[in-house]
């Protein structure tokens, strides 16, 4: 190995940060990229799971948004809202949407976790009038902070190219005046004598928007999730979508194992 002083260092460390290589060969050193510029290809499996992800990450922030993101437990907030929303549709966005902070509303979205009684809610009616129906006593809804999620899937139709679309979410503090009162729903295992809470207004008959209740009391909160008619998200769950969404990223480097043949 042929020794070098301390200005040839330098200048190999400053190859190194540009992403250049060396090595020496015939007694001259070849300088090369180190850098591959073929496109980043993943399996069928690593693009779902990287689609994910980056979906997780983009909810994440709009709900951070809020400034009411109640999360315990894993090493951060943000940590644990990603863990566990893994059970969530999985949609598949291409490179442009991603480019345009695209989002889109699930149902199932956890919303908040932590220790105290989880409110269990519906989308339904009361006499004809669109409701969220909870299973919520009069003297429930006096038992720390009652907090209503609302989330709005946003669609923005574009001249040139497919449309947009973004997730908004907003969050309103509740009275026990904002409830109403109905003879028990099946939401409760029991009849309750002064029967349950709901909430009245035609907003709850949207098809782009979601709602979830979380209760919080002394810093900590009840676990909740997202209730919703939204489907507009479905068109991005389907083969189509992946494939789409996979070719704007350079495609996929080979099939799922089990439509290959095994060689023993």
């Amino acid at each position: 190995m042929a020794k070098v002083d301390g200005n040839m260092l330098n200048i190999v460390g400053r190859l190194k940060k540009a992403g250049l290589s060396f090595y020496e060969r015939g007694g001259k050193v070849i300088v090369r990229s180190a850098q591959s510029h073929q496109p980043r290809r993943m399996s069928r499996k690593q693009f779902a799971l990287r689609q994910r992800m980056t979906h997780n990450n983009a909810l994440w922030r709009t709900l951070d948004k809020t400034e009411k993101t109640f999360f315990e437990g894993g090493s951060s907030p943000c940590h644990r809202f990603r863990s566990i929303n893994t059970d969530c549709p999985a949609v598949y966005l291409t490179k442009y949407m991603r480019l345009n902070n695209c989002s889109l509303l699930l149902p199932n979205m956890v919303l908040s976790d932590g220790p105290l009684q989880p409110i269990n809610y519906q989308l339904g009616d009361v006499d004809g009038q669109p409701a969220l129906l909870t299973d919520m006593t009069p003297r429930d809804a006096k038992k720390g902070e009652l907090l209503l999620y609302v989330l709005e899937q946003r669609v923005y139709p574009q001249q040139v190219g497919p449309e947009l679309f973004q997730l908004g979410i907003y969050v309103e503090t509740l009275t026990p005046a904002d409830f109403v009162t109905v003879p028990s729903t099946l939401l409760t295992p029991y009849k309750s004598p002064s029967g349950t809470l709901a909430l009245l207004g035609e907003r709850f008959a949207d098809p782009m928007l979601g709602f979830g209740i979380v209760r919080v009391k002394e810093g900590h909160a009840s676990p909740q999730r997202v209730v919703t008619n939204c489907t507009y998200y479905k068109q991005y769950t389907t083969e189509e979508a992946l494939q789409a969404a996979a070719q704007s990223y350079g495609g996929l480097t080979e099939k799922d194992e089990f439509l290959r043949p095994k060689i023993k």
